[in-house]
């Protein structure tokens, strides 16, 4: 199925604050999701708009999507200084802060830690991927690595958890909340007490663990219309 991709927006004030520099803020959805990006797409092109960042947009089949990251992003990180990957079910709901400005940010990838389940120390609905060499290594161990995630409970994002101290300063773990704060009512996809790290004034709300369709749908909308700060 071919991918159909939409560039939209413009430059950033500069990851140091004083040169600028390019900044996209990528989301993958497909007809599958049509409802929900319906909703958190206009979310993030606001917020590409205030802050002059470019906005792309694909559509392909999740299963794709997730195989080909290196083909999806490696072209990105040849255009742009900094590409953030965030999730179509991920709310930004601060409005004011800039990406690239965000203190947290390592030399390579960055990706928070999740806060769910204990055999699951990483979120990947939202990462900050630097050009650079760094990026591509782990663009390149990710392709290598596939006969090792493919079956995994979360395919790639499982192997970056088990393997962050191997990747070293290529990829920075940050903590809960920086730019990515979950939210669940199924840990892991079972049973469990559901919670939530959100909070307002939170850069990003993320409810990954919310299911059916039907119910992350509904506290989406609820968040867009309450919980986002302009």
């Amino acid at each position: 199925m071919p991918s159909s991709r939409r560039y939209l927006g413009g430059r950033g004030q500069g990851i140091s604050g004083d040169a600028p520099v390019k900044v996209a803020l990528f989301t993958s959805v497909s007809a599958n999701i049509a409802e929900l990006a319906a909703v958190t797409v206009p979310n993030k092109f606001e917020y590409c708009l205030r802050h002059d960042y470019s906005l792309v947009v694909d559509s392909r089949p999740y299963s794709e999507a997730v195989r080909d990251i290196r083909g999806v992003l490696a072209p990105l990180l040849e255009v742009y200084d900094l590409v953030w990957t965030l999730d179509c079910d991920a709310v930004i709901t601060d409005m004011t802060r800039p990406v690239h400005t965000l203190p947290c940010l390592g030399p390579g990838v960055t990706v928070c830690e999740e806060g769910i389940v204990n055999w699951n120390r990483l979120n990947c609905g939202s990462m900050v991927w630097m050009a650079g060499a760094r990026s591509r290594y782990i663009l390149d161990r990710i392709e290598e690595s596939a006969a090792e995630w493919v079956a995994a409970p979360c395919v790639w994002q499982t192997w970056l958890g088990q393997n962050a101290e191997s990747l070293a300063d290529a990829m920075t773990v940050a903590p809960l909340r920086s730019f990515n704060s979950c939210a669940w009512n199924h840990p892991g996809g079972v049973t469990g007490n559901p919670g939530s790290h959100w909070e307002h004034g939170d850069l990003v709300f993320h409810p990954c663990g919310v299911f059916p369709p039907a119910q992350r749908l509904e506290i989406v909308r609820s968040v867009l219309e309450t919980g986002v700060m302009r």
